[in-house]
């Protein structure tokens, strides 16, 4: 049997199609352009293929040959001046050999090298009428004087439509694949809003003492000196600071002073008083005055002895500022300072007021000190405070006091740190998003 051979025209088609085909069946997109640059030459002689993408910085995707995409070469400026000249074209052209250099240097240098290099510009327009608007295109180059004719051109443009196809379909499956992905990673973002979870606030905290002695000014003066510093263990007896004393001790003087001559007065009257029945009458008057200048001594030694105060139990001085101390003038019944036991000591956190509403009695609590950040204690909310006061960072707070649930050891009053209070199952988005919310509410005025 004879086997028929095709005529030329029947292998271009072949050739055509098998072109289109293989490039609409490349799964990526630079796969695409790659087979485009290196097979267009398969239905029409060409020395150099470039695709070239349009409306982008970067003008070169791929060029035959494999050649490497320098895109600060003078190639790639020639290619930007050619999308300059013909980017509003949707159809093929035959460039012109420019007559000199001056406005476009590149290009007139690629026209003049190798013996001459005649350029074809074909847009990869989807639609063969050329009413959408071309992403890519070729520009194809013989060397060697040979020029391009129309009907190379005619037969590129029904090429164009299938190969620009090629290359939007790669990348419309990237973008939808992309798609997917975001929409995948939304719908998981959503179903983690809706993961219950327990609802929990964070408030900075201080360690103080469990029900100290608080030392109060027994009278009115001036603190002249300090015994003790803040964290010192003291005994019962021990001195803890003293008032300025000098006016009591020149009072006491002066009164001591006083007894003597009143007593005096009072011996010279009863020896008068055998003989004399007018001084016999005064003695009465003369024992008063003694009983009334003894009692001004004793009152004066008792306020002597207190300006020098002492502890009345053993405990750690607690005192935040013993500087402020020294020199200040005190009422009667004013705080000065307390005495607390080491060993019981109490959490207190400044919360938030917007949060309080988060926080019950007998909510668990983790506690972290700065000392010790690894270290997790275990406490209790005791106690919801009411009065809404400035904490140190100028926040309106509220004071919460905490229990341990088994007494922690190395705790000590002064110690600082921050809480984690643990509250009702609620929603992850909710425990998340509330804060911010509760800002854009206020930002808005909501």
């Amino acid at each position: 049997m004879e086997i028929k051979l095709p005529n030329s025209s029947e292998q271009l088609l072949v050739r055509f199609i098998r072109l289109c085909g293989d490039a609409l069946a490349a799964p990526q997109r630079q796969e695409a352009a790659a087979l485009i640059v290196n097979r267009i030459a398969e239905i029409s002689r060409t020395d150099r293929a470039v695709l070239v993408v349009l409306g982008a910085r970067d003008p070169l995707l791929a060029v035959s040959g494999g050649a490497e995409l320098a895109q600060d070469h003078a190639f790639a400026d020639a290619m930007c001046s050619l999308r300059e000249l013909y980017s509003e074209s949707n159809f093929g052209v035959l460039v012109q050999s420019l007559s000199n250099g001056e406005q476009h240097p590149a290009l007139f240098q690629l026209q003049q090298e190798m013996g001459g290099s005649a350029l074809l510009w074909l847009p990869l327009q989807i639609s063969a009428d050329g009413s959408d608007r071309a992403e890519y295109a070729l520009c194809l180059q013989r060397w060697s004087g040979i020029s391009w004719h129309q009907n190379d051109l005619q037969l590129l443009q029904h090429a164009a439509p299938f190969l620009g196809q090629a290359l939007q379909r790669q990348r419309k499956k990237r973008l939808n694949s992309q798609r997917r992905w975001w929409w995948g990673a939304a719908a998981l973002l959503l179903a983690t809003l809706f993961v219950p979870v327990t609802a929990s606030i964070t408030a900075p905290l201080k360690i103080i003492a469990d029900r100290p002695a608080y030392l109060f000014s027994s009278m009115d003066g001036i603190v002249r000196e300090l015994h003790v510093r803040p964290g010192q263990w003291v005994e019962v007896g021990t001195p803890l600071f003293s008032f300025d004393a000098r006016v009591l001790d020149k009072r006491l003087q002066e009164a001591q002073q006083k007894v003597a001559v009143v007593r005096a007065e009072l011996m010279s009257q009863q020896a008068a008083a055998y003989g004399d029945s007018k001084a016999r009458a005064e003695v009465p008057v003369k024992q008063l005055q003694v009983e009334q200048a003894e009692a001004d001594v004793r009152f004066y030694q008792m306020q002597r002895q207190r300006a020098d105060v002492k502890a009345e139990q053993a405990g750690v001085v607690v005192l935040d500022d013993p500087e402020a101390l020294i020199g200040a003038s005190l009422r009667t019944g004013e705080l000065v300072m307390s005495l607390a036991d080491p060993e019981r000591v109490k959490a207190r956190l400044m919360v938030v007021a917007g949060d309080v509403g988060l926080v019950d009695q007998g909510a668990k609590m983790e506690l972290r000190l700065d000392h010790d950040p690894f270290r997790v204690l275990q406490a209790k909310v005791a106690q919801v405070g009411f009065e809404v006061r400035l904490s140190e960072d100028q926040v309106p707070s509220v004071i919460v006091d905490g229990v341990w649930e088994n007494t922690p050891s190395g705790v000590r009053p002064g110690q600082r740190g921050v809480a984690k209070v643990f509250s009702k199952t609620t929603f992850l988005g909710v425990q998340l998003l509330r804060k911010p919310w509760l800002a854009l509410r206020g930002f808005l005025g909501l």
